[in-house]
Protein backbone atom coordinates (compact mmCIF):
# COMPACT_ATOMS: atom_id res chain seq x y z
CA UNK A 1 0.00 0.00 0.00
CA UNK A 2 1.54 3.48 -0.94
CA UNK A 3 -0.16 4.61 2.06
CA UNK A 4 2.75 2.82 4.29
CA UNK A 5 6.95 3.51 3.98
CA UNK A 6 7.27 0.23 3.66
CA UNK A 7 5.02 -2.74 2.40
CA UNK A 8 6.41 -4.24 5.66
CA UNK A 9 5.66 -5.53 9.21
CA UNK A 10 9.05 -3.85 10.24
CA UNK A 11 9.20 -0.49 12.33
CA UNK A 12 11.46 2.45 12.08
CA UNK A 13 13.77 1.89 14.66
CA UNK A 14 14.16 -1.72 13.79
CA UNK A 15 14.83 -0.72 9.75
CA UNK A 16 17.63 1.80 11.27
CA UNK A 17 19.38 -0.68 13.42
CA UNK A 18 19.73 -2.86 9.60
CA UNK A 19 20.44 -0.56 7.92
CA UNK A 20 23.55 0.33 10.75
CA UNK A 21 24.69 -3.39 10.42
CA UNK A 22 25.52 -3.09 6.63
CA UNK A 23 29.05 -1.95 5.68
CA UNK A 24 28.61 0.46 3.00
CA UNK A 25 30.27 3.57 2.12
CA UNK A 26 29.71 6.98 -0.54
CA UNK A 27 29.62 5.50 -4.01
CA UNK A 28 28.82 2.28 -3.84
CA UNK A 29 25.94 0.90 -5.01
CA UNK A 30 22.46 -0.88 -4.51
CA UNK A 31 19.67 -2.57 -6.39
CA UNK A 32 16.18 -3.12 -4.55
CA UNK A 33 14.01 -5.87 -6.57
CA UNK A 34 10.12 -5.71 -5.49
CA UNK A 35 11.68 -2.07 -4.33
CA UNK A 36 7.99 -0.79 -4.11
CA UNK A 37 7.49 2.96 -2.86
CA UNK A 38 11.59 3.07 -2.80
CA UNK A 39 11.19 3.87 1.04
CA UNK A 40 14.37 1.34 1.65
CA UNK A 41 16.64 2.80 -1.35
CA UNK A 42 16.22 6.26 -0.76
CA UNK A 43 16.96 6.14 2.97
CA UNK A 44 20.32 4.40 2.12
CA UNK A 45 21.27 7.07 -0.26
CA UNK A 46 20.03 9.53 2.36
CA UNK A 47 22.60 7.74 5.12
CA UNK A 48 25.19 6.43 3.12
CA UNK A 49 25.42 8.15 -0.19
CA UNK A 50 25.12 5.07 -2.44
CA UNK A 51 23.45 4.89 -5.73
CA UNK A 52 20.66 3.29 -6.10
CA UNK A 53 18.37 1.14 -8.84
CA UNK A 54 15.05 0.09 -7.81
CA UNK A 55 12.75 -2.58 -10.02
CA UNK A 56 9.19 -3.24 -9.06
CA UNK A 57 6.20 -4.16 -11.42
CA UNK A 58 3.83 -2.05 -10.47
CA UNK A 59 3.38 1.86 -12.23
CA UNK A 60 1.67 2.79 -9.39
CA UNK A 61 4.14 2.42 -6.80
CA UNK A 62 7.21 3.36 -9.11
CA UNK A 63 5.22 6.29 -9.40
CA UNK A 64 5.02 6.78 -5.96
CA UNK A 65 9.06 5.98 -5.57
CA UNK A 66 9.73 8.84 -7.62
CA UNK A 67 7.87 11.61 -6.48
CA UNK A 68 8.97 10.85 -2.80
CA UNK A 69 12.56 10.82 -4.44
CA UNK A 70 11.83 14.29 -5.54
CA UNK A 71 10.27 15.71 -2.92
CA UNK A 72 13.51 15.16 -1.28
CA UNK A 73 15.51 16.23 -4.07
CA UNK A 74 16.90 12.94 -4.75
CA UNK A 75 17.09 12.82 -8.55
CA UNK A 76 17.49 9.67 -11.07
CA UNK A 77 21.16 9.87 -10.82
CA UNK A 78 21.74 9.41 -7.52
CA UNK A 79 18.61 6.52 -7.30
CA UNK A 80 16.08 5.96 -10.01
CA UNK A 81 13.49 3.52 -10.22
CA UNK A 82 11.72 1.36 -12.78
CA UNK A 83 8.83 -0.48 -14.10
CA UNK A 84 10.28 -3.81 -14.83
CA UNK A 85 9.76 -7.88 -13.85
CA UNK A 86 13.10 -8.90 -12.30
CA UNK A 87 13.09 -12.28 -14.51
CA UNK A 88 13.73 -10.32 -17.50
CA UNK A 89 16.53 -8.54 -16.37
CA UNK A 90 20.51 -9.25 -17.47
CA UNK A 91 22.33 -9.24 -14.18
CA UNK A 92 24.85 -6.18 -13.53
CA UNK A 93 27.17 -6.19 -10.58
CA UNK A 94 26.25 -4.09 -7.27
CA UNK A 95 27.85 -4.13 -3.91
CA UNK A 96 24.79 -4.32 -2.38
CA UNK A 97 20.85 -6.54 -3.17
CA UNK A 98 17.76 -6.30 -1.86
CA UNK A 99 14.57 -8.11 -1.91
CA UNK A 100 11.91 -7.35 1.13
CA UNK A 101 9.32 -9.37 0.75
CA UNK A 102 9.27 -9.56 -2.93
CA UNK A 103 10.86 -13.36 -3.55
CA UNK A 104 7.87 -14.02 -5.36
CA UNK A 105 9.29 -11.97 -8.18
CA UNK A 106 11.95 -14.68 -9.37
CA UNK A 107 9.38 -17.56 -8.96
CA UNK A 108 6.52 -18.23 -6.80
CA UNK A 109 6.11 -21.27 -3.61
CA UNK A 110 8.65 -22.50 -1.09
CA UNK A 111 11.04 -22.09 -4.32
CA UNK A 112 11.01 -18.73 -3.75
CA UNK A 113 13.29 -17.75 -1.66
CA UNK A 114 16.39 -20.10 -2.34
CA UNK A 115 15.61 -18.64 -5.85
CA UNK A 116 15.63 -15.14 -4.98
CA UNK A 117 19.14 -15.79 -2.82
CA UNK A 118 20.27 -17.44 -6.18
CA UNK A 119 19.32 -14.80 -8.97
CA UNK A 120 20.68 -11.97 -5.96
CA UNK A 121 23.83 -13.33 -6.18
CA UNK A 122 24.50 -12.89 -9.42
CA UNK A 123 23.89 -9.28 -9.04
CA UNK A 124 26.60 -8.78 -6.43
CA UNK A 125 30.33 -8.31 -6.37
CA UNK A 126 32.34 -10.45 -4.56
CA UNK A 127 32.46 -9.18 -0.65
CA UNK A 128 28.87 -7.56 -1.31
CA UNK A 129 25.74 -7.73 1.17
CA UNK A 130 22.19 -9.43 0.35
CA UNK A 131 19.06 -8.30 2.68
CA UNK A 132 16.27 -10.41 2.06
CA UNK A 133 12.84 -10.37 3.99
CA UNK A 134 11.03 -13.38 4.01
CA UNK A 135 8.00 -15.03 5.84
CA UNK A 136 8.69 -17.67 8.01
CA UNK A 137 6.73 -19.88 10.69
CA UNK A 138 6.62 -19.85 14.18
CA UNK A 139 4.72 -22.31 14.93
CA UNK A 140 2.76 -25.25 12.55
CA UNK A 141 -0.13 -23.84 11.28
CA UNK A 142 -3.96 -25.09 12.02
CA UNK A 143 -6.20 -26.73 9.81
CA UNK A 144 -8.31 -23.39 9.35
CA UNK A 145 -5.10 -21.07 9.18
CA UNK A 146 -3.73 -23.55 6.87
CA UNK A 147 -6.81 -23.57 4.07
CA UNK A 148 -6.81 -19.47 3.92
CA UNK A 149 -2.44 -19.10 3.31
CA UNK A 150 -2.14 -21.99 0.95
CA UNK A 151 1.11 -24.33 0.86
CA UNK A 152 3.25 -21.24 1.68
CA UNK A 153 5.30 -20.61 3.59
CA UNK A 154 5.33 -24.80 4.43
CA UNK A 155 5.71 -25.63 8.33
CA UNK A 156 9.00 -26.41 8.12
CA UNK A 157 9.99 -22.86 7.04
CA UNK A 158 11.58 -21.55 10.16
CA UNK A 159 13.20 -18.75 11.06
CA UNK A 160 16.36 -20.88 11.61
CA UNK A 161 15.28 -22.42 8.41
CA UNK A 162 15.87 -19.29 6.32
CA UNK A 163 19.42 -18.78 7.99
CA UNK A 164 20.41 -21.95 6.84
CA UNK A 165 19.45 -21.85 3.53
CA UNK A 166 21.62 -19.04 2.95
CA UNK A 167 25.13 -20.76 4.79
CA UNK A 168 24.06 -23.93 2.24
CA UNK A 169 24.61 -21.87 -0.55
CA UNK A 170 28.24 -20.11 0.80
CA UNK A 171 26.63 -17.02 1.90
CA UNK A 172 28.00 -15.41 5.34
CA UNK A 173 25.10 -14.84 7.86
CA UNK A 174 26.06 -11.45 9.21
CA UNK A 175 22.26 -10.40 11.07
CA UNK A 176 18.81 -11.89 11.36
CA UNK A 177 16.27 -9.98 12.53
CA UNK A 178 12.15 -10.80 13.02
CA UNK A 179 9.08 -8.45 13.53
CA UNK A 180 7.59 -8.44 16.71
CA UNK A 181 3.87 -8.56 17.84
CA UNK A 182 3.57 -4.75 17.64
CA UNK A 183 5.37 -4.17 14.42
CA UNK A 184 2.73 -7.23 12.91
CA UNK A 185 -0.27 -5.19 14.60
CA UNK A 186 0.53 -1.54 13.15
CA UNK A 187 1.52 -3.06 9.93
CA UNK A 188 -1.84 -5.12 9.90
CA UNK A 189 -4.23 -2.55 11.22
CA UNK A 190 -3.19 0.04 9.23
CA UNK A 191 -4.00 -1.75 6.24
CA UNK A 192 -7.07 -2.22 6.95
CA UNK A 193 -7.37 1.25 7.98
CA UNK A 194 -6.60 1.99 4.14
CA UNK A 195 -8.74 -0.55 2.65
CA UNK A 196 -11.50 0.75 4.80
CA UNK A 197 -11.50 4.00 4.21
CA UNK A 198 -10.78 3.95 0.44
CA UNK A 199 -14.20 1.45 0.13
CA UNK A 200 -16.21 4.15 1.94
CA UNK A 201 -15.13 6.65 -0.53
CA UNK A 202 -15.74 4.36 -3.45
CA UNK A 203 -18.57 2.32 -2.34
CA UNK A 204 -19.93 1.90 -6.16
CA UNK A 205 -16.65 0.12 -7.02
CA UNK A 206 -16.98 -3.73 -7.70
CA UNK A 207 -13.66 -4.58 -7.03
CA UNK A 208 -12.47 -2.44 -4.61
CA UNK A 209 -15.37 -3.58 -2.02
CA UNK A 210 -14.47 -7.42 -3.18
CA UNK A 211 -10.90 -6.61 -1.83
CA UNK A 212 -12.04 -5.41 1.10
CA UNK A 213 -14.19 -8.31 1.67
CA UNK A 214 -10.98 -10.84 1.27
CA UNK A 215 -9.72 -8.13 3.48
CA UNK A 216 -11.65 -8.73 6.45
CA UNK A 217 -11.30 -12.13 6.16
CA UNK A 218 -7.51 -12.28 6.12
CA UNK A 219 -8.00 -9.53 9.52
CA UNK A 220 -9.90 -12.01 11.25
CA UNK A 221 -7.75 -14.65 10.54
CA UNK A 222 -4.54 -12.61 11.45
CA UNK A 223 -6.20 -12.24 14.54
CA UNK A 224 -7.36 -16.50 16.14
CA UNK A 225 -3.88 -17.56 14.34
CA UNK A 226 -2.04 -15.99 12.01
CA UNK A 227 -0.73 -13.35 14.73
CA UNK A 228 0.97 -16.47 16.87
CA UNK A 229 1.65 -18.28 14.01
CA UNK A 230 3.36 -16.09 10.87
CA UNK A 231 6.65 -14.39 11.51
CA UNK A 232 8.72 -12.19 8.95
CA UNK A 233 12.26 -11.85 8.98
CA UNK A 234 15.03 -9.82 7.28
CA UNK A 235 18.48 -11.34 6.93
CA UNK A 236 21.67 -10.38 6.41
CA UNK A 237 24.47 -11.95 4.33
CA UNK A 238 27.47 -11.65 2.79
CA UNK A 239 29.09 -13.07 -0.68
CA UNK A 240 33.03 -14.68 -0.28
CA UNK A 241 35.00 -12.60 -1.55
CA UNK A 242 36.67 -15.57 -3.48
Amino acid sequence: MIELLWNAPVGEKKMSAVFSAFNLHAGQTAIDFGCGSGEVLLRLHERFSIAGTGFDISPTLIEEANRRAAARGIGPSQVRFEGADVRTLEPHTFDVAICLGATHAFTLGSEAYPRALQEMMRWVNPGGQLLVGEAYMKRPATPEYRSLIGEFPPDEQTHAANVSVGQKMGLIPLGAWTSSHEEWDEFEWAYQRVLERKACQETTSSVLQERLTQRRLWMDAYLRWGRETLGYGMYLFGVPKS
